[in-house]
């Protein structure tokens, strides 16, 4: 009967003690996965703090005034008149079309803009395509991803053009603005 209850007691005590190493462990799980949520909740904060700003300016580049292109192509490479600040992150290009001509007319432009050295992933493309519209102005923007710790160029790549319907035709290119973050 001894032998009865010391094989029940020391069962009982393997038991207990093998419910109180899972317990144990359980809390370790639980402690890690309370560690990494809470890491992940205090990146979350960092970022949701982090500020960015729009900056409206105007940049104007004398040979992107007036751009009245009929199937031809250019690129034309400009410098920025002062130094951004360094936690720009994109600049703010403006696409202005000045159309004035009806019957049969086109004003089609479509430009690649980039800054200098950049890759493609820093690519933007404009394309533009009014036919026979009469007295119509048209605007957008589009931002440029921007790096400076590269150029202080942007190049706006003329990849087609198409313009008939006289001088009254054109298109204006313009640097707006920047985001800084």
């Amino acid at each position: 009967s001894s032998g009865i209850n010391a094989e029940y007691g020391e069962s009982t005590i393997d038991h207990l003690q093998k419910q109180v190493s899972d317990l144990q462990l359980g809390q370790v799980k639980q402690g890690a996965e309370l560690k990494v949520a809470t890491n992940m909740a205090s990146s979350a904060l960092d970022q949701s703090n982090s500020t960015w700003s729009l900056t409206r300016t105007q940049i104007l580049f004398p040979s992107l005034e007036k751009i009245a292109l009929h199937q031809t192509t250019e690129t034309y490479t400009e410098t920025l008149p002062t130094p951004l600040p360094v936690n720009t992150r994109a600049l703010i290009v403006s696409v202005f079309c000045y159309f004035w001509n009806g019957a049969n007319s086109h004003a089609y432009l479509n430009v690649d803009v980039q800054q200098e050295g950049s890759d493609e992933g820093g690519l933007a493309r404009l394309e533009n395509t009014h036919f026979n519209v009469y007295a119509n102005t048209f605007y957008y923007e589009v931002m440029i991803p921007w790096d400076t710790a590269l150029s202080d160029k942007i190049v706006f790549a003329v990849k087609s053009s198409y313009q008939t319907g006289g001088d009254k035709n054109w298109y204006r290119l313009r640097v707006v603005g920047y985001v800084t973050a």
